[in-house]
């Protein structure tokens, strides 16, 4: 491989790399290919050699974090799931899951987009809003883009939720990132919301099964079921229905507004947010959308129909998954799960804490935080530009030192990933109180203890706490002539110890880090990826650019074929063929037409499976006995006397009593709704009033129904043709 002439160095604005960022004359901290290691040699002894083994081993281990045991469970099982997806592909580049993020944003705008076509077309009001509908169903580009709207708010869903499971088993909840996942948890919840005004907009029967949930609720947890379902039957007497469906699509678009705005603070403390995922995948996502939304187009059910109860729909369980449940009692219990599940969701940041793997000797058990050594500093930014949550900034430097810029830290935003370490060239960042030189010093005695028990070459391999945490049998039992070192992130690792490392007697280096886009810290495969590359500073040598260091970066649970991996062979002008060191560094592998083909595809299948599953018919909760409904929108209009005294309703067919329930004084001044399933026949309903001293009472209804399955009887009044009662003389 051609090895690349590197761009100049990336820093922050006002810093200058041939002045800013000479590092202080100090002792090298390793040895130049020029140099004899037998100056350096160290007058230790094994004492000091088994002390000072103690004291690196319980500092270094207090960067790593002890992962909870809950969170490998719930990464096992997402792995268990990725590594078909990733040998299908061939490629992890293409892995939907590593892109979850920006390609929820990508649906939220295709979401807005096409919501925003269907309004400039949408009329209000129960019969005008169903109309709406099916004239988009009459015209071909109105039908397919209320299909991909459906689809999309559909998948935006899903892939939000598979989000929040990632960020959930890596632990990125804690500390600054508390306002990212608070967010992102209230969010789903606002998005799933706006997928149901959605339905409730059509007003066909699925709009009516989420009516008759949403009364329930109200009834349930509220005062105000009895006035909304009067203000519904009002709408309908009147036909001034358009109010109503106005207010359902205000509330659904202001939905879709706030979700935008929580998106913006859901990554505003994110250093290089990824808006949006890369060209290939929004010309595959849209060519898949648009592809469903033309060769599916979306079912359109019979309109809403107050006076008979649907005894199935078309069900969407990513949306409607509360419709088919049954008893006032199981709905509240739902509800109420959800929102302890909620609740503790949005506190879990409080309620857990990073805890170090092995703390050091009276040192507290979080983890350390970002430390800058302000003597060694050279104002150089690289280690502020590598941050990926603005941990460091760059002040003006006014001290006797001669550069201009001088790092600050700021511990409240440190996330403890330890990138800065590796971006600091002049060994001037570290974490809590520990000198930086000890991360060579427990490698330079790593490797010496392998050595030691072998006399093959010996590979050292850097790995971050992910791959240590699912391959620890694999760690303990590493063969003679491997030695695994654990980082936090391998963003820790600086590029000039790899040459140390070699010069050292290392046969060979190797990296194995997260999958591209897939890193716990965001940045820290990118960024030592492209140090290796040489693309990005501090890089490593140039006299060292096709030394024997390569670089894998597979899945967790692939660790061991990656330690297997050779590295990349290059044939020379003569037929020969020799390692291609640079080559193997690559963090990107090469796309070819079969990847892109299964990846999508794999994504078509999810794709339908999703429209096939928001299409299945269920049966609902409604039973199908008939129901009748009583609506009383004053009750107290219908006495001759402001009430003094508690009043009682009673429902009776036949003359046998089904309904019986009191009233005060307060609770007959607002409206009043209950329903009560009944047999079917035809029957002689009476709905009355009975005055508390039992001496009078008031006729609301009295007339022969028929109640047939699944229908709903409305026992409505006007208080001008109510019959009172009093002492057994009745009057119109």
């Amino acid at each position: 491989m051609t090895l690349l002439k590197p761009k100049d160095p990336e820093l922050l604005p006002g810093a200058d790399p041939d002045t800013d960022c000479q590092i202080i004359p100090e002792p090298p901290i390793a040895p130049t290919p020029d140099e004899d290691e037998d100056e350096h040699e160290h007058a230790v002894t094994w004492t000091a050699l088994g002390e000072r083994d103690r004291r690196v081993r319980e500092g270094l281990a207090g960067w790593r974090r002890r992962p909870s045991p809950w969170a490998v469970w719930l990464e096992k099982v997402a792995l268990a799931v990725e590594k078909p997806v990733n040998r299908a592909i061939g490629n992890n580049r293409l892995n939907p899951f590593y892109h979850t993020g920006p390609i929820a944003l990508f649906l939220l705008l295709v979401v807005g987009l096409t919501g925003f076509y269907l309004f400039l077309f949408f009329q209000y009001g129960y019969e005008a809003s169903y109309q709406s509908v099916v004239r988009y169903d009459n015209q071909f580009i109105a039908r397919a883009i209320r299909a991909i709207h459906r689809y999309a708010s559909g998948a935006l869903v899903i892939t939000t939720l598979l989000h929040a499971y990632r960020t959930l088993f890596m632990e990125r909840f804690r500390g600054p990132r508390w306002l990212a996942w608070v967010t992102g948890i209230v969010l789903t919840g606002i998005i799933w919301l706006a997928g149901v005004t959605g339905y409730w907009l059509v007003w066909d029967t699925r709009a009516q099964l989420i009516n008759d949930s949403f009364i329930r609720f109200l009834d349930s947890f509220t005062p105000w079921a009895a006035g909304y379902v009067t203000l519904l039957m009002d709408a309908e007497i009147t036909g001034k229905s358009w109010p109503i469906l106005l207010v359902i699509l205000a509330v659904h678009v202001l939905l879709f507004l706030i979700a935008a705005v929580f998106f913006w603070l859901h990554i505003r403390r994110l250093k290089r947010a990824k808006w949006l995922p890369e060209m290939h995948w929004l010309a595959g996502l849209t060519l898949l959308l648009v592809t469903v939304g033309i060769a599916f187009p979306l079912t359109l059910l019979p309109p809403a129909n107050p006076l008979t109860r649907p005894m199935g729909v078309n069900l969407d369980p990513i949306f409607l998954f509360f419709l088919p449940v049954a008893g006032q009692s199981t709905a509240v219990l739902l509800w109420s799960s959800l929102l302890v599940i909620t609740l503790v969701a949005l506190a879990l940041p409080w309620l857990t804490r990073d805890q170090a793997l092995q703390p050091a000797a009276n040192q507290p058990t979080t983890l350390p935080k970002v430390h800058i050594i302000k003597d060694r500093c050279t104002g150089c930014t690289k280690c502020a530009l590598d941050c990926p949550y603005g941990a460091i900034t760059m002040v003006e430097r006014h001290d006797d030192k001669p550069h201009k810029f001088i790092a600050i830290e700021d511990p409240n935003l440190c996330v403890s990933c330890g990138i800065c370490v590796g971006s600091c060239d002049g060994v001037a960042v570290t974490m809590g109180d520990l000198p930086p030189a000890l991360l060579w010093d427990e490698i330079a005695l790593r490797l010496s203890l392998a050595r030691a028990k072998t006399e093959e070459p010996v590979k050292l391999v850097f790995t971050c706490e992910r791959h240590a945490t699912h391959n620890g049998r694999l760690l303990a039992n590493e063969p003679q002539n491997v030695e695994i070192i654990a980082l936090p992130c391998v963003g820790v690792l600086p590029p000039d110890v790899l040459p140390r490392v070699l010069a050292s007697g290392a046969s060979a280096v190797q990296v194995i880090g997260c999958p591209p886009e897939d890193c716990r810290s965001r940045e820290g495969n990118l960024w030592t990826a492209q140090r290796l590359m040489r693309h990005r500073v501090p890089r490593l040598k140039r006299p060292y650019a096709q030394a024997p260091i390569t670089a894998v970066w597979p899945a967790p649970n692939e660790f061991a074929q990656a330690l297997q991996t050779p590295p990349v062979m290059l044939a020379d002008d003569s037929g020969q063929t020799k390692p291609d060191y640079m080559a193997s560094r690559r963090y990107y592998l090469p796309l070819t037409w079969r990847h892109y083909v299964v990846a999508f595809g794999l994504l078509l299948l999810v794709l339908l499976a999703q429209i096939w599953l928001t299409d299945v018919w269920a049966a609902t909760a409604v039973t199908h006995s008939p129901r009748i409904a009583i609506i009383l929108p004053d009750p107290a209009a219908a006495l001759a006397l402001p009430p003094q005294q508690p009043v009682t309703l009673h429902l009776a067919l036949d003359g046998q009593p089904v309904l019986s329930q009191s009233l005060t004084p307060d609770e007959l001044g607002t409206p009043f709704f209950a329903e009560q399933p009944v047999e079917p026949g035809t029957a002689v309903a009476e709905l009355w009033l009975e005055l508390g001293d039992g001496n009078g009472r008031v006729i609301l209804f009295d007339d022969t129904v028929t109640l047939t399955p699944g229908t709903v009887l409305r026992l409505q009044y006007k208080p001008d043709h109510a019959t009172h009662c009093f002492k057994n003389a009745c009057a119109q």
